[in-house]
């Protein structure tokens, strides 16, 4: 006798009630908690009506376009968001960024609302008012990026929401951001650079900026950077990893650790100048006497920066660090990432190739250059040569770049 078939996902059966109605029952998925089936009714006065209904119902379900979010209010889906999806997908550092564009410009703005009745029309009126009076200390609106930031949280969230079958689709698509113009890095001109090199040769960290400068690495990169990473041999660096102050996603406690690189194209062995390579030389004979200094109170990490204790060094005094130094070499309106545009200007102004730049700094890479790592590499190492002859001839004058 052949057994009775287990209903699959979203087939119904209906049945007659005590009260004359007929009901159709479908399964529609499945408890987030308990894993146990969840089930929904439609009703009709005759068989044939409620079979009408059913059918509609289990056709949505089959085509993925049926939602159930009941009546959870969009505060409450996005800490649901957070704490079930987010969490495992995101940095701790965007984790909490996350959470703060969430608490701060959304939930005021459109928490109390159903998810189930936001609409496009709403999450417009949402940017629009960010974009015109959004500033917490109510001083104007917010940057075009802010406004944009806070829709890439927006989208994320609700698009888990389709993907979960909570709503039909993603409101926030149909929404328009203002144009963004993209804010110029300056970069150093070359007699400010001779300037900022002067006022870093008394400077301990002087090796550090000068990687900056020179290689193009970011703050978090430079920091993150162990002794292992840099091949004297080879005149290269490995990038692996970086320095992060984040806040742990469970507890919220701050740390300071090193972390995964953001991109995968961030992982990367780029070739450095040789001048360069004789700074982290020097660089690493000072630190050998800080730590003999230091005795048993020295933290060896193997890290190329660190502390005089060989400690992290926090991010936010490298800044402090830096910031001291330009403004006593008189350098005004220029940052500490400023370093690594003047890098990708100078290559520019050496005749280096956009691509190859590209590959220097880590960006993303252009399809034009897969495939070709051997030539890019000898390339890249073409184009840091004349870095180094850059460098040779702002010491010695009668030096002519090759």
């Amino acid at each position: 006798m052949a057994g009775k078939r287990k209903r699959g996902n979203g087939e119904g059966t209906i049945y007659q009630r005590k009260d004359g109605r007929w009901c159709g029952m479908a399964t529609v998925g499945h408890d987030s908690k308990t894993g146990k089936p969840k089930r929904r009714a439609v009703y009709g006065k005759t068989r044939r009506e409620a079979g009408e209904k059913l059918a509609k119902l289990t056709t949505s379900i089959s085509e993925g376009q049926y939602n159930d979010c009941g009546n959870i209010t969009v505060q409450q889906y996005l800490d649901d968001w957070l704490k079930n999806y987010a969490i495992n997908a995101l940095r701790p550092k965007t984790y909490w960024s996350y959470e703060m564009v969430i608490r701060l410009h959304i939930v005021p703005q459109i928490g109390k609302i159903r998810l189930k009745d936001l609409g496009t029309d709403r999450i417009q009126i949402l940017y629009n008012q960010k974009a015109n009076n959004g500033r917490n200390d109510g001083k104007g609106g917010l940057a075009p990026r802010s406004v944009e930031r806070i829709h890439t949280v927006l989208h994320k969230a609700l698009e888990q929401a389709v993907i979960t079958r909570k709503i039909g689709y993603n409101p926030a698509k149909g929404t328009v951001l203002t144009l963004r113009t993209q804010k110029e890095v300056r970069a150093l001109t070359p007699q400010e650079q001779d300037v900022f090199e002067s006022a870093l040769m008394k400077e301990r960290l002087q090796a550090g900026f000068l990687i900056g400068l020179y290689g193009g690495l970011r703050r978090g990169e430079v920091l993150g950077l162990e002794w292992s990473d840099i091949n004297f041999d080879e005149c290269s660096v490995t990038l692996e990893r970086e320095i992060l102050r984040y806040k742990d996603k469970g507890t919220g406690e701050s740390r300071l650790d090193l972390q995964p690189l953001k991109t995968k194209k961030s992982y990367r062995t780029v070739p450095l100048p040789e001048v360069l390579l004789n700074h982290l030389k020097k660089h690493k004979a000072q630190q050998a006497k800080e730590q003999l200094k230091a005795g048993p109170m020295y933290q060896n990490q193997n890290l190329v920066f660190c502390t005089t204790l060989g400690t992290f060094i926090e991010p936010r005094n490298y800044n402090r660090t830096f910031s001291r130094i330009i403004k006593n070499a008189g350098i005004e309106n220029f940052n500490l990432h400023g370093l690594r545009h003047t890098y990708t200007t100078r290559l520019a102004e050496l005749g280096i190739d956009p691509k190859i730049r590209q590959e220097l700094l880590g960006h993303e890479k252009s399809s034009t250059t897969e495939g070709y790592t051997h030539i890019l590499w000898e390339m890249m190492k073409m184009a840091v040569d004349r870095m180094n002859d850059y460098m040779l001839a702002k010491k010695n004058p009668s030096i002519k770049e090759g």
